[in-house]
């Protein structure tokens, strides 16, 4: 881990996020004045589950996975986070210790705030207080939501879910590019790699065509009534 110093570009995504695009400006400002950059290596770990942290955590750039370890050792994702997203937020409020593990899914660049200064601020200021809810309640959104996938949907339908995610409205053919590796996107959907390549083998009959990590669909309706 390297730690850099807080870039333009870096402060304008900041800026511009869920997060920062709620508080009044001059609040923005001061949070990052105390702000760290920290660059890390495909599959170096943040934290650990029940670790204490002190710090809430911005991706830049990159790609950080949070998932949780079985007692035989297997992994399951609870969340995939990319550019813009903010994480480790509900380890303010449940004493410091973080609910999973934090994982590079490949070299990212990762923002770190002082979570006692968050928790001051929030104190203080209801603009962070309301802000800091809605960044817990759309991660509770994207739990509940996986939840349900894995309830109520087949392997290949979540597979088919994710893609139709991606089609731009009113477009019957279309493709785009995996914005990670696959074994990411299997790890995101509660999939095995296998059953991952399984499921795209299926919907080839629904005019799925993978290559790489390039998707082209070239009937739009027939992945919808899969």
């Amino acid at each position: 881990m390297k730690t850099l110093r807080l870039t333009s570009n870096d402060r304008a995504i900041l800026l511009n996020s869920r997060f920062f695009s709620r508080l009044p400006r001059a609040t923005g400002e001061a949070i990052l004045e105390d702000t760290t950059v920290s660059t890390y290596e495909e599959h170096d770990v943040l934290f650990r589950e029940q670790e204490r942290i002190d710090e809430v955590y911005f991706v830049l750039s990159g790609l950080v996975r949070l998932y949780r370890l079985g007692k035989d050792g297997r992994e399951a994702d609870v969340a995939v986070f990319q550019r813009g997203d903010m994480f480790g937020v509900n380890a303010m409020f449940l004493n410091h210790r973080a609910t999973a593990n934090a994982q590079a899914a490949e070299p990212s660049i990762v923002a770190r705030f002082e979570s006692r200064r968050l928790r001051q601020l929030a104190a203080e200021e209801t603009d962070v207080a309301q802000a800091l809810l809605e960044i817990v309640c759309h991660h509770g959104k994207m739990t509940e939501d996986c939840l349900a996938d894995d309830r109520l949907l087949t392997a290949p339908q979540r597979v088919a879910n994710y893609i139709l995610s991606h089609c731009p409205n009113g477009s019957e053919t279309f493709s785009f590019r995996l914005p990670f590796q696959k074994t990411v996107l299997a790890g995101k959907l509660g999939l095995a790699p296998e059953a991952l390549s399984r499921a795209f083998s299926m919907l080839r009959q629904s005019g799925v065509i993978v290559k790489g990590r390039v998707i082209e669909i070239r009937d739009r309706q027939a992945l919808e009534e899969f």
